[in-house]
């Protein structure tokens, strides 16, 4: 007997189906929290958040958006599973970057780097209380082009502390979830579903509410 489908939630929550012996345990292969403690997944999120940026960095790099990782705060990855990781979130971050309408919105001269800019996009970006790996990626990325207006703007020293708001709010909204999915290879098993090709018009549309809201 075949079984139903099933529906699960893309990034604006619309159904897309799925045959039901895939979808067991969310997005995980392996399902459950698999021991992984929450401090485990702060450490290992902040190491790719890190070599995240400086990899962008260096591919958006002209005089004006020099880093080092030392800056940063971090070092070269050597862990060949976050090798892996990171690898998957810059073919993220390059289709990201070319993602027309996403640009425009990023390099409005409104969005600036500060706590107040990333609280409300971080805010807006879960405002529905769902979460899926998409989204993740959109806070990190967001995250990133913060720092690079930061790099851009000569502020430097408020590298570091843009990383701190992202990791504050991955601890304090987003790890219950991601410590469910078995920790952050889940990035890999979901990259190249549909899902995927959403994430920068989602984005984009995150970009243009705040910047709305912030002008009215």
């Amino acid at each position: 007997m075949t079984p139903e489908p099933v529906y699960v939630l893309c990034l604006y929550g619309s159904a897309v189906r799925k045959p039901a012996e895939n979808n067991k345990m969310a997005s995980h292969p392996g399902g459950g929290d698999q021991g992984i403690t929450k401090d485990q997944i702060l450490e290992v999120g902040a190491v790719l958040l890190k070599d995240f940026i400086y990899e962008r960095v260096q591919r958006h790099g002209d005089g004006n958006t020099e880093v080092t990782r030392a800056l940063l705060g971090g070092g070269e990855l050597c862990d060949p599973n976050h090798k892996k990781l990171a690898q998957c979130l810059q073919q993220i971050g390059d289709e990201l970057d070319g993602n027309v309408e996403l640009q425009r919105m990023i390099n409005d001269s409104s969005l600036s780097p500060t706590k107040d800019m990333f609280m409300k996009v971080a805010l807006e970006i879960f405002s529905d209380g769902k979460f899926n790996w998409g989204r993740v990626v959109a806070l990190f990325y967001f995250a990133c082009r913060l720092v690079i207006k930061a790099l851009v703007t000569k502020v430097p020293d408020i590298i570091r502390t843009i990383i701190n708001w992202t990791m504050e709010y991955l601890q304090e909204n987003v790890i219950n979830w991601i410590r469910e999915q078995g920790g952050w290879e889940g990035i890999r098993s979901h990259f190249g579903t549909p899902t995927w090709q959403t994430v920068g018009v989602f984005l984009a549309g995150v970009l243009t509410t705040v910047l709305v809201i912030r002008k009215m």
